[in-house]
């Protein structure tokens, strides 16, 4: 039927599209092969269809979009390659590789990119600051560049917002119309000052010119205070006013408005004493203080009575909670010094209002301290010494140095302190020398006393020492004023303190080990060899806490190992030769042949010890030859005794043989001290 298909018609159109949908996959996978250079297939004539051949002795040049990139940034590194200055063919494959970092497009640190115009770049980037070398290969030829990728770092920007510091002065009349200098930081203009007392907020007057960035200079307004009160405010500045970048700042009860009729209230007066002849910077604390203030001490009188004989003194500042003055000398109040043990009232007066307050017993007056004397002036460096110091003007609480180091402050009265002198810490073995000196904490007054105070180092001394010692053994060595750890040596070797004896007599005993290893001095043997003799050394004590020592020279005497010592000179017989002269007849047995026996040689045996050394035998052993080694010594001689340095000589010559022969045997010498073999070796020729 028309516009139907037949089922053989249906079956030839599907076997066209799989045709089609084949063709077509084959196609992707020849394009998806071409892209890739990792395995290139070489073309006809050198095109680049299916892969380019590598070029070989070509120019590469490596460069980067950003040689110092920021952390997780991308940088582009592109290679070019030429040949006989004209561009690689396109396609030719272009090998990258990073030691540190990863290219975007591989995900690794290695990818393979094709050239086009000559040209090939891939996408290096970085989690971590740190130096990347990219390396790029065409061919034979390589090239390196470095990328160096930084920790990203952002600068804060200054603040723009406005602080406020102080505000001066910090008071004034209710009335307003005081000018008063308002710093602080970013007073940018146009500036706006108000003052808030209460839910009351006014504006300051402030004037065109008056502005910089760090003052402010106004003009207070006015504010409702009840007579004789007072009413704080803060301050608020802000700054680019009017404007979008206003911003604004508060100094909570930076001024205070104070009535013209403030009454003045006196808290405290510090320090409460001083030296008589005046000059002590006190503070006295309250509140209601106007300026211009008088601050005047004198003698108190009955309750509500004016003080007697008023000295102002000098105002240093006024606030409305504090006044600074200086105090004037005592004579001027009390010239006889003793009016109520020198305490003296203290009267403010606030001159506008004309308002005062009064406080009896506010100050004392002591006389200007001095040290007159000071007992005991010496003590150990390791403190503890009680000491005295006789005065006038001390005052607790005082601090006081002994020896210029703080000592601990036991009593004081306005005439004694005693006080503990602390321990020293040493530099050296000396004596430490420095001045005594009090002061008064709370007013500052000081005197130094005209002597010096000396901590006392005691110097240490070897008393006693045990004579004599054996190499090995033990010895004990006495010290007077030994301190601390000791440090002992003898003959300038360091030696071991076994034990540590604290004497009722002060001294102390210590134990120590003497070296086996003393070089003693020897005495040469005339026949060889040196024996050890008795030897002094010198013992020097030093005190590891105090750094003092003592030595004494030759102190300790040390005797040589009451041993023999067997000794040979030489310490071996050469060998021995016997002459042989033959006789003239011309067959055996050759009657006449004679023999010339051998040089002589002497070995001496020498002791080389203390104790006397006992020779139990001498003998041949061996070829029944050696009998002939002459002379041998005779038994009856045995045993024999040589005393230190005393030897005895064995002479020995080799008979020899009518024929030629070498003959060897051993020859013993049998001692208390051991016993030598010596090898005899004679020959006939």
């Amino acid at each position: 039927m028309d516009g139907e298909l037949t089922g053989v018609e249906m079956i030839k159109l599907r076997q066209r599209k799989l045709t089609f949908a084949l063709v077509a996959f084959v196609a992707i996978f020849a394009g998806c092969k071409a892209e890739s250079p990792t395995t290139p297939s070489v073309g006809t004539g050198g095109s680049p269809s299916g892969g380019v051949t590598p070029p070989t002795n070509a120019t590469l040049t490596l460069t980067a979009s950003n040689p110092s990139p920021v952390v997780n940034s991308n940088v582009i590194i592109t290679a070019t390659a030429t040949q006989g200055n004209q561009a690689v063919a396109n396609g030719t494959a272009v090998q990258f590789i990073t030691n540190f970092g990863t290219f975007v497009e591989s995900g690794s640190n290695s990818i393979v990119r094709t050239t086009t115009n000559g040209s090939a770049a891939v996408t290096l980037t970085a989690t971590s600051a740190g130096a990347a070398t990219v390396t790029a290969t065409v061919g034979n030829a390589t090239k390196t560049i470095t990328v160096t990728f930084a920790t990203q770092t952002t600068t804060t920007p200054p603040s723009t917002a406005p602080t406020i510091t102080g505000i001066n002065p910090g008071s004034g009349k209710p009335q307003g119309g005081d000018t008063v200098v308002i710093t602080g930081t970013n007073f940018t203009a146009p500036v706006r000052v108000l003052f808030q007392s209460g839910t009351t907020v006014k504006d300051a007057f402030v004037c065109g010119t008056c502005v910089t960035p760090t003052a402010i200079t106004a003009v207070t307004p006015a504010f409702d205070v009840a007579a004789g009160g007072t009413a704080t405010a803060d301050v608020i500045v802000i700054t680019q006013a009017g404007t979008a970048g206003e911003q604004r700042t508060t100094k909570s009860g930076a001024f205070t408005y104070a009535s013209t009729q403030l009454t003045p209230g006196i808290i405290a007066v510090n320090p409460a004493t001083g030296p008589s002849t005046g000059g002590t910077r006190i503070t006295i604390t309250g509140s209601g203080f106007q300026a211009p203030v008088q601050v005047t001490m004198g003698a108190s009188g009955a309750a509500g009575a004016p003080l007697t004989a008023q000295v102002e003194l000098q105002v240093v500042s006024v606030t409305f909670d504090t006044i600074i003055a200086i105090t004037p000398e005592q004579r001027l109040i009390d010239p006889s010094l003793t009016q109520n043990n020198g305490s003296v009232a203290l009267r403010v007066l606030n001159i506008a209002s004309n308002k005062d307050a009064v406080i009896t017993g506010a100050f004392r007056y002591l006389p200007k301290m001095a040290i007159t004397t000071v007992g005991p002036t010496e003590g150990p460096f390791t403190g503890g010494t009680r000491v005295r110091i006789d005065g006038i003007g001390f005052d607790q609480p005082a601090a006081v140095t002994i020896g210029g180091i703080a000592a601990q402050v036991i009593s004081v009265s306005g005439t004694e302190i005693i006080a503990i002198t602390s321990p020293v810490q040493l530099q050296s073995c000396g004596d430490v020398t420095g001045p005594i000196g009090v002061t008064n904490t709370d007013n500052g007054d000081s005197a130094i006393a005209g002597v010096q105070f000396i901590y006392r180092v005691p110097k240490p001394i070897i008393v006693g020492i045990s004579n004599p010692a054996n190499l090995g053994g033990t010895a004990t060595i006495t010290v007077l004023n030994a301190l601390g750890f000791a440090r002992i040596t003898v003959g300038g070797f360091a030696v071991n303190v076994t034990a540590t004896m604290v004497n009722t007599d002060g001294t102390t005993t210590y134990t120590i080990q003497v070296p086996s290893t003393l070089p003693l001095t020897t005495q040469s043997c005339s026949a060889g060899g040196t024996a050890p003799q008795t030897t002094q050394f010198d013992v020097v004590y030093t005190s590891a806490t105090t750094g003092c020592t003592d030595t004494a020279p030759k102190g300790l005497t040390v005797n040589p190992p009451n041993t023999p010592v067997l000794f040979l000179n030489p310490s071996a017989f050469q060998p021995f030769t016997a002459t042989i002269t033959q006789n003239a007849a011309p067959a055996p047995p050759f009657p006449g042949t004679s023999v010339t026996a051998s040089p002589s040689q002497t070995v001496a045996i020498v002791n080389n010890g203390v104790a006397p050394l006992t020779i139990t035998s001498v003998t041949n052993n061996g070829a029944p030859a050696c009998a002939r080694f002459t002379p041998v010594p005779p038994p009856s001689i045995f045993p024999l005794t040589l005393n230190a340095c005393e030897s005895f000589p064995i002479i020995e010559q080799y008979s020899g043989q009518l024929s030629p022969a070498t003959e060897t045997c051993t020859f013993t010498i049998t001692t208390n001290a051991g016993n030598k073999t010596l090898l005899l070796v004679g020959t006939s020729q």
